[in-house]
């Protein structure tokens, strides 16, 4: 998230000369007053954004990030779980998949900004280890892979530092999912003799006390790997009564197949639930039901073979190039980030009463599902109290454990995500400004970078005036706002004006009367009450969001 979170008050536009008496009206009446009366304006668009929503709608009904379509192009993480399933289904065969370009994998290595250079390694050795060769050639591989990427020392040395010293503002299923991750990447490696046996005890400590299934599962099979036995106790405890259920929402497939590998058994009621998933959108979630239905304990208990049960099942969904890798998925599915952000437009608009049907059933679907991941709890909760929906026990969690985060006493560069993260939290569940310091001493004086204008907008909506006031002296919000218009850059733009509100800047009534006009070249074309983050770009739900929010 990286705009202003502020509840929205009609008529922001007009807040015009000077701040005190002015700031202090609109924080209280939630109106716009100058000179006596409130601004004529014409009536912004939006009218129909709630039902042009559809065209962000995700194939799992949440609002995807941009109307434009995924293409066929490769990436890490489905090369790396198409391959494993693609080699399930071929018993692993050396032989019986297409050999993985080096060239091409350290491309996608090199350039994928999704994910850090620990996790693109991490993804890297999944995707080599897949024909399962002797582990030397898979290191050799690996190694000459990140080499020509570029990323291996750095890629090396953050997962050992995570393994060390783990981030204590993750949660425990994801620094758990994470330390087995780099693990596995250092024993793929050859690194990891580095790390120290207290750390793979404490490892081995924490997967017995994990209850979600797929970080537990991986924890076990990557102290397996370096020699350290590590029990799933806390993640058995329900197992039967879990597997054995034919509720097959009770349990996410991920889950549920994770789960059913670490008991050993897959009954016929979770494999009733499982096949279907083997043509999910997500590859890792195909793997995993895949590894459940050709495990030796299900393969045992069924009376087959590898092979011939590989045969029964449909194949692999991914279809692997020439050159090894494997293409996104044509699937396109929505996220929680890209949800609030739309909840956010929705609001600004006053059209929160018409939020779509899709949407609030596709949240409060969410809000009870237990395997809903701890991370998403947060989002969850952020995107229903905005939009004042109940949508149940896990948002009802993720507004609780939102109140209990910890914003870092002073922002840096380095815990930049989570202090962002935290302060965005509370300022959607007004929970007031907390001790937290903030300079930016790289700033040149009167500007201040997209980044700092995001801190500004965050550290107001939160309750910290005084700080934002003080980061914004000097600045010409209201010319910077314009400027990033005319030049394309609509998030800076809404940003500059949120921050300008916040520090009470003076905003020209011409720079008001003109936003319209400049925001007509950010509309989507086919969907024109939905806007895009550039001129002539496709809608996306930041783009959508930021644009409201000038328009509010």
């Amino acid at each position: 998230m990286n705009l202003s979170l502020r509840p929205e008050r009609p008529g922001r536009r007009g807040r015009l000369m000077t701040a005190g008496a002015v700031a202090i009206a609109a924080a209280a009446l939630g109106v716009v007053m100058t000179n006596g009366g409130s601004v004529d304006r014409p009536t912004p668009p939006g009218g129909a954004l709630a039902e042009q929503l559809d065209a962000l709608r995700g194939a799992n009904d949440l609002v995807r990030a941009t109307r434009t379509e995924v293409g066929h192009d490769p990436a890490l993480y489905p090369t790396a779980y198409g391959r494993l399933e693609a080699a399930l289904s071929v018993g692993h065969r050396v032989d019986a998949l297409p050999a993985v370009r080096a060239d091409a994998l350290a491309d996608l290595a090199r350039t994928d900004g999704l994910d850090t250079p620990a996790w693109r390694a991490y993804y890297v050795c999944l995707a080599l280890g897949a024909a399962k060769e002797p582990d030397a050639v898979v290191a050799a591989d690996a190694a000459q892979v990140l080499e020509r990427a570029g990323i291996r020392e750095e890629a090396e040395s953050e997962a050992l530092a995570y393994l060390r010293a783990p981030d204590p503002g993750d949660d425990p299923p994801t620094s758990l999912a994470t330390r087995a991750a780099f693990l596995q990447t250092l024993t793929c490696l050859d690194r990891d003799h580095e790390v120290d046996r207290a750390r793979l005890d404490r490892l081995a400590a924490d997967t017995a006390r994990t209850a979600e299934a797929v970080p537990v599962l991986n924890a076990v099979d990557a102290l397996r790997a370096v020699g350290v036995r590590a029990q799933a106790t806390r993640a058995l405890r329900d197992a039967g009564a879990l597997l054995g259920d034919a509720d097959c929402e009770r349990l996410d497939p991920l889950q549920r197949a994770a789960l059913a590998l670490l008991r050993g058994q897959v009954p016929e009621r979770t494999r009733a639930c499982l096949l279907p998933s083997l043509r999910d959108s997500d590859p890792q979630t195909r793997w995993m039901v895949r590894r459940a239905l050709t495990s030796p304990a299900h393969l045992a208990e069924h009376g087959q073979a590898g092979p011939e049960a590989s045969r029964q099942l449909p194949a692999p969904r991914g279809d692997i190039r020439a050159d090894g890798l494997v293409d996104k998925s044509p699937a396109q599915l929505g996220t929680l980030t890209a949800t609030y952000n739309a909840a956010r437009a929705l609001t600004a608009a006053a059209q929160q009463d018409r939020t779509p049907a899709w949407l609030k059933k596709s949240l409060r679907r969410l809000g009870r599902d237990p395997a809903i991941e701890p991370s998403d709890r947060i989002l969850l909760a952020m995107a229903c109290h905005r939009l004042a929906l109940a949508c149940g026990p896990q948002a009802d969690k993720g507004a609780k454990e939102a109140a209990r985060l910890e914003v870092p006493a002073r922002l840096n560069t380095g815990n930049q995500r989570s202090w962002y993260g935290a302060m965005a939290a509370r300022a959607e569940f007004g929970l007031g400004c907390p001790r937290t310091s903030v300079d930016l001493p790289e700033e040149r004086a009167g500007t201040l970078s997209p980044r700092a204008l995001r801190v500004v907008v965050v550290l107001a909506d939160a309750g910290c005036a005084a700080q934002a006031e003080r980061l914004t002296m000097g600045a010409d919000l209201a010319a910077r706002a314009r400027k990033a218009l005319e030049d394309g850059d609509l998030l800076t733009a809404s940003d500059a004006v949120q921050a300008a509100l916040a520090s009470a800047q003076n905003i020209p009534q011409s720079l008001w009367d003109a936003i319209p006009r400049l925001l007509e070249r950010y509309r989507d074309a086919r969907h024109p009450d939905l806007y895009a983050t550039s001129p002539g770009g496709a809608a996306t739900a930041d783009g959508t969001r930021a644009a409201y929010y000038l328009l509010a």
